[in-house]
């Protein structure tokens, strides 16, 4: 947190630091710090990339945590539940199973925003819109939310995750994105069924036809992972669209040109 912190963004700048998976924090000209699905816990279940988490849950400070879904890597209760002990003034924003965890582990009411689909809510210096990155009458065990930040200079986009009935049509969902026209979308390029392939992803930056995409859902589990090369390789007829591979603990900084 003290190597984010040091970082100066400038005004119409944005900053966007990638921790592994689909965990990043976003920051603002004015200090402003949105983390999106913060995944630090280390469990025996799983083998992981790097053995030491990114950043210590306890050391995570930021105003607001999104979460996209209620899955162990997106909502975090091991770390969602430091986080709220040590960060008093965070606020926990996700769909309705997430915002069930976060009371569950104990975060109060008050500092809980439940999202709805397609409503707009204005935080601070920017807005946020919750679209599905699933369609709601896709059978599966929880809301999948993808999120619009708007900043008035830039959009970014989240996706989250996807599935296989949305790869196989992915307008049902990004349709609904394209409207926004976001500068920066972040996709996942890999797992969690095994038909995901960076290929997906780079159907998704066609139809979205974002300034700049940034691969994610990779670089945390050994068993789920990829070189996010493979996806950037596929960009090499696609002039119009900047690949941006973010380095594990590393960042980018977007440059408005207003």
């Amino acid at each position: 947190m003290d190597e984010i912190n040091a970082v100066k963004i400038g005004s119409g700048e944005l900053g966007i630091f990638w921790l592994g998976q689909n965990s990043f924090i976003i920051k603002t000209s004015t200090g402003g710090l949105i983390a999106i699905d913060p995944y630090f816990s280390r469990t025996p279940r799983f083998k992981y990339i790097h053995e030491k988490p990114p950043i210590c849950s306890e050391d995570l400070r930021v105003d607001f945590v999104f979460c996209t879904h209620d899955h162990l890597d997106h909502t975090d209760p091991d770390t969602l539940s430091k986080v709220v002990q040590h960060s008093a003034k965070t606020v926990f924003l996700g769909p309705k199973e997430s915002c069930d965890r976060f009371l569950n582990i104990g975060i109060s009411p008050q500092r809980i925003k439940k999202l709805e689909a397609n409503e707009t809510i204005a935080l601070k210096e920017f807005k946020v819109t919750p679209l599905y990155s699933i369609p709601p009458t896709v059978p599966v065990n929880t809301t999948h939310f993808g999120y619009i930040f708007d900043f008035g200079f830039v959009k970014a986009y989240n996706m989250g995750d996807s599935n296989k009935s949305m790869v196989d049509d992915p307008t049902t969902v990004l349709g609904a994105v394209a409207e926004h026209a976001p500068e920066i979308a972040m996709f996942p390029i890999i797992g969690d069924f095994r038909g995901r392939t960076p290929r997906d992803a780079y159907e998704f930056s066609k139809i979205l036809r974002p300034k700049i995409v940034i691969p994610c859902h990779y670089g945390c589990f050994t068993n789920r992972t990829i070189d996010p090369h493979i996806y950037a390789n596929l960009f090499d007829d696609t002039s119009d669209i900047q690949v941006v591979i973010i380095d594990y603990k590393g960042h980018y900084i977007y440059k408005s040109n207003v």
